[in-house]
């Protein structure tokens, strides 16, 4: 039997590092600044990025992952691997939900089968699927057998869709879109549509001397500029900033400081596969070769982050440079060969669905619609409202579509899920034998050196079938005051550190 003793290591080495107390009398609200609403807040149901930051300090999760992307503990506090198909979850005693109640093993049971049932419609039934079975073992320990091994099994864990939620809660509730009751350090207080959203401290977290913070106020502010002004006048402690104009001027700013990583999350340009006349492989093809990545970078992010393949750049374990990508690198001429082979020798029409915020890709979709114009292929652009933008993603009514897609170090976790045609997020209608073949063949082994050929050969295939076109990493971003102490940026894009805040 062989234990996942990291787990045991990171708790020692947090509970050494655990916040100091503070003087009575000092400010312990925490003010951030965002460009744009939640979805809703049931961490198993949510797909936008505004939704998982809030769920980051809500909610706890078995196992999740610290600044440099490394799985740690969180409800899990220790997991016993007798055999490569078998974990053993035993939990921490005493940890409670905001309501008061106590967490145990038949919320965790509840809640991966909830996952699973298809009528949950949960986008991490994908990390799920495998799962032969789900036992209580006692009130704090849960066996989870697989069907066969998968190497980002615990991976997979650490995506904030695979939460603990109450069971009692979602009973009562239904779901947990607008009634709230996790675990997390920060509880739910107030929540002012399209405002700002009030959370208090979990005075019962399961961590003792965390968080620091007595109240975050996350505040609706959609302008870049004012997110900026609003950190540079005190108003906010904190701003997550995506432009990079507005980044560029922080920086200049002696009393900010910017903290900056390379994420793991993917700009995609992808296509309803059952359009036409994206249904032709050609015609992917081509746009692919029309489309500069780095001029996509540069021009509508300001260069805030690197061109990337099927796999995250920051992956570097993984990641095939882009000299190794078929269709990768512009070519005019070619693109224009392939659609005229495809019947289309003058170009067509199509409609790019995007919004006016970050996670739209509005700026993205503009350099797109221009660059496309030298192969002869008019882009028009369907500005939404974030809400009817997320309604076109998860009813699949566009022919294209620019997307933030969240992002892993782990390939079979960011891709199968997106790409194989049983995969939750696939958006793009794309059924392919060999991509799923190779998905299935990668998420089978458990050595690198095994798994490394076969993700290798998928980023070329995925390139070469091309339902998606994998744009680049954005650059993690965060501005704060100097005052503020104790947050790290992690590559996903979490807030938890915010726990361990302080000012």
């Amino acid at each position: 039997m062989k234990k996942f003793t990291i787990l045991i290591l990171v708790v020692m080495l947090f509970t050494l590092t655990a916040p100091q107390v503070f003087a009575a009398g000092e400010d312990k609200t925490f003010t951030i600044g965002v460009d744009q609403e939640v979805v809703g807040l049931d961490p198993n149901i949510v797909t936008s990025f505004s939704s998982h930051r809030r769920i980051d300090l809500l909610y706890n999760k078995l196992v999740r992952h610290n600044d440099n992307l490394e799985i740690v503990p969180d409800l899990a506090e220790d997991i016993d691997i007798p055999d490569n198909v078998t974990y053993i979850f035993n939990l921490r005693k005493g940890v409670k939900f905001h309501d008061g109640t106590e967490l145990t093993a038949d919320d965790v049971v509840f809640t991966l089968n909830r996952i699973l049932d298809t009528k949950t419609a949960s986008p991490g039934r994908s990390y799920l699927t495998t799962i032969k079975s789900i036992e209580k073992v006692s009130a704090y320990s849960v066996k989870v057998v697989l069907t066969a091994p998968l190497a980002s099994f615990l991976e997979g864990l650490t995506s904030n869709n695979c939460a603990i939620v109450s069971k009692a809660a979602v009973e009562k509730y239904g779901n947990l879109q607008k009634n709230e009751v996790g675990t997390g350090p920060f509880m739910l207080k107030e929540w002012v549509a399209d405002n700002s959203m009030t959370l208090v401290k979990n005075p019962s977290y399961y961590e003792k001397g965390a968080p620091w913070f007595d109240k975050v106020i996350f505040r609706i502010i959609p302008e870049q500029a004012s997110l900026l002004a609003g950190v540079k006048s005190g108003t906010l402690d904190f701003a997550t900033i995506n432009d990079g104009s507005t980044i560029t001027l922080a920086k200049r700013d002696t009393n900010l400081v910017v903290m900056q990583k390379a994420g793991v999350n993917v700009r995609t340009f992808g296509f309803n596969v059952t359009h036409k006349p994206f249904d032709d492989e050609r015609v992917r093809q081509a746009i692919s070769l029309g489309i500069d990545r780095t001029e996509v970078v540069t021009v509508a992010s300001m260069g805030m982050g690197q061109a990337t393949g099927p796999v995250p750049v920051s992956a570097t374990q993984w990641a095939l440079p882009l000299s190794k990508i078929p269709f990768s690198t512009p070519d005019v001429a070619k693109a224009k060969a392939l659609l005229a082979q495809a019947g289309y020798p003058n170009g067509f029409t199509f409609k790019i669905v995007t919004a006016n915020s970050y996670e739209g890709g509005l700026a993205e979709a503009q350099v797109i619609q221009d660059q496309l114009k030298k192969i002869g292929v008019n882009a028009e652009l369907e500005v939404v409202e974030w809400g009817v933008y997320v309604d076109r993603w998860v009813k699949r009514t566009f022919d294209a579509m620019v997307e933030l897609r969240g992002g892993s170090a782990e390939p079979d976790r960011f891709l199968y899920r997106m790409i194989h045609s049983t995969g939750g997020v696939n958006n793009f209608m794309f059924k392919d034998a060999d991509v799923d073949a190779l998905l299935d063949k990668g998420r089978s082994l458990t050595k690198v050196s095994d798994r490394k050929p076969v993700y290798d050969q998928l980023q070329i295939v995925l390139a070469t079938k091309a339902p998606i076109i994998f744009l680049y990493c954005p650059y993690e971003t965060q501005v704060l005051s100097k005052d503020v102490k104790g947050f790290k940026v992690v590559g996903d894009g979490s807030l938890y550190y915010v726990t361990y805040a302080q000012k």
